[in-house]
């Protein structure tokens, strides 16, 4: 019986389809019923102690009150966007309140 040889190549490729298929299979989490909301982030940048802490505990429901609550005038950290529950979301935001502090609200 002749074995046949396997390349580098065909193993790689195998192997990436492999892998994609289980990836592809694997059930994700329900996001229909969340909440979009928004938070600032200095990820690959630098920012100074005050924006850093600023952007560590609070959550926007607006995309442009994110745009506005800058600790100071040289925080030059982004926008980015979060998916929370329902539930969570009415918990942080009641009454129509565009910030919530985590240290305070939760």
């Amino acid at each position: 019986m002749k074995v046949k040889k396997v390349t580098r190549r065909a193993f790689l490729s195998s192997t990436a389809v492999a892998g994609a298929t289980v990836t592809m299979g694997c059930p994700r989490p329900n996001l229909t019923n969340g909440v979009k909301v928004f938070k600032r982030s200095a990820r690959g940048i630098h920012v100074s102690n005050a924006a850093k802490k600023n952007n560590f505990n609070k959550l926007y429901k607006t995309f442009l009150a994110a745009k506005r609550g800058r600790a100071h005038k040289g925080d030059h950290s982004y926008v980015v966007q979060l998916i929370i529950s329902r539930q969570l979301f009415d918990t942080l935001f009641p009454n129509g309140n565009l910030v919530a502090d985590l240290r305070h609200d939760l």
